[in-house]
């Protein structure tokens, strides 16, 4: 394994931010690439003149409204990655952005402090505790004392406390496998990502290594992550500052891998399409593992939508929680095209991707799942109730908490802060 160039987060920002000033010629071309550009309050503004304020902040300090919202609107969604005449990433420069206005002082959108997992409330925590009983997890939430050596760790994140069906399904699956395995859930380990997007970065640097050191204590030759965002920091980020010495797998990789571990018993006779997560598909560029798992489930049909792979639309992402006013057209138009492949069902394999398409399911003909939940089914497995999205169609607070009360009492989350916090979540009037 290659070793860590840089001692920290913040020593490998520092080199990054110097590399933007020295390099970057102000030309505009990656804010034009950037589609919450076009529809933003600064979509009149020169691209060009919007960059050069963006450098500013990283020259001088000088603080605009348009490099504020610039770096705080990004979804993460790569169309720009390839746009730069200079070969610089300019999600990097985004990121560079973000973390000098935060330690200028700036407060950062309300809605990304909801994605700290060490801060409360937790988004992820409080979406977990309303559709489950933390008794049932069948994941550790960290590494035991001294624990047994095992081959392979599961490492789920953060967002999928959010969809605990998806990693009931998984568990599932690797159990049949008969695989020595680990699972850990995110929470008290995290990857940092979320409190990197904050500008926080020694907060996610504290994070990433304690997340390193939990997975290192099982000795394994490989980590499998199931959110994209995760395997992008585990892969790209990480191991600039960190020494990791296992294999970094995403799971779709996994499982096709595996695919002869994979006994498929029950025909799901469905019409799917699929939508690939931007990291995977723009990032990493890997469109195959995916669609060799699909064809490979009994009795399903894939219907690719008009953007698919590397055109693949990208779901809002983290803009909903920074700028929801201009990431909701972007789950919209990917729903809207769903809906015209006629599929029975939308395959996603990340679940911020389901966080932000959940509110939009029930105007939809069509079946929001996992890639996961699909291979479970197709061998016969438990198909688990998505509560995340009934909990969105049933728009009814009242509801809600009287289905989740258990699970709350259990989690140990204030009713009284649920009453007030669960109305925003759900957006209800």
């Amino acid at each position: 394994m290659a070793q860590p160039q840089h001692s920290s987060l913040e020593e490998l920002f520092e080199d990054k931010e110097k590399e933007i000033i020295d390099t970057c010629i102000q030309c505009g071309d990656c804010i034009s690439a950037c589609p919450i550009f076009s529809i933003s309050s600064i979509k009149d503004q020169d691209p060009a003149e919007v960059a050069e304020k963006m450098f500013a902040v990283l020259e001088d300090g000088t603080f605009s409204d348009e490099a504020y919202l610039k770096s705080f609107s990004c979804m993460l969604c790569g169309n720009c990655i390839d746009v730069c005449p200079q070969g610089l990433n300019p999600m990097i420069f985004n990121q560079a952005v973000r973390n000098q206005l935060v330690s200028q002082g700036k407060e950062i959108p309300e809605g990304l402090g909801l994605l700290s997992p060490d801060k409360d409330p937790f988004l992820p925590r409080v979406l977990s505790g309303i559709q489950m009983k933390p008794s049932d997890a069948r994941w550790l939430s960290e590494a035991p004392l001294n624990p047994e050596k095992k081959e392979v760790v599961f490492f789920m994140g953060c967002s999928t406390l959010a969809t605990p069906d998806k990693n009931f399904a998984l568990i599932d699956i690797l159990e049949r496998m008969g695989i020595e395995f680990a699972a850990l859930i995110g929470g008290k380990l995290c990857c940092g990502v979320c409190n990197m997007l904050a500008g926080q970065l020694k907060e996610a640097d504290s994070l990433s290594q304690n997340l390193v050191k939990n997975v290192k204590a099982f000795s394994p030759e490989k980590l499998v992550v199931t959110c994209p965002a995760c395997y992008d920091q585990l892969k790209n980020i990480i191991p600039q500052y960190l020494s990791i010495d296992f294999e970094v797998q995403f799971i779709s990789q996994f499982l096709y891998e595996n695919l002869d571990k994979l006994k498929f018993t029950t025909p799901l006779n469905k019409r799917v399409t699929l939508h690939d997560p931007c990291p995977l598909a723009r990032g990493f560029k890997d469109d195959f593992s995916l669609r060799k798992i699909i064809k490979a489930l009994p009795g399903v049909k894939l219907a690719e939508m008009e953007h698919n792979q590397e055109e693949s639309l990208c779901c809002g992402s983290v803009a909903g929680l920074t700028y929801p006013e201009y990431a909701g057209k972007f789950a919209q138009d990917l729903m809207e095209e769903g809906k015209a492949t006629n599929a029975d069902i939308m395959i996603n394999t990340c679940p911020f991707c389901h966080i932000s398409l959940c509110p939009l399911a029930d105007k939809y003909s069509f079946e929001l799942t996992d890639l996961v939940a699909l291979v479970n089914q197709a061998q016969g497995g438990y198909k688990y109730p998505d509560k995340l999205r009934e909990y969105w169609e049933y728009k009814d607070l009242e509801k809600i908490l009287e289905e989740s009360k258990e699970y709350i009492e259990e989690s140990n989350l204030n009713l009284e802060m649920m009453k007030k916090l669960l109305p925003l979540i759900f957006r209800l009037s």
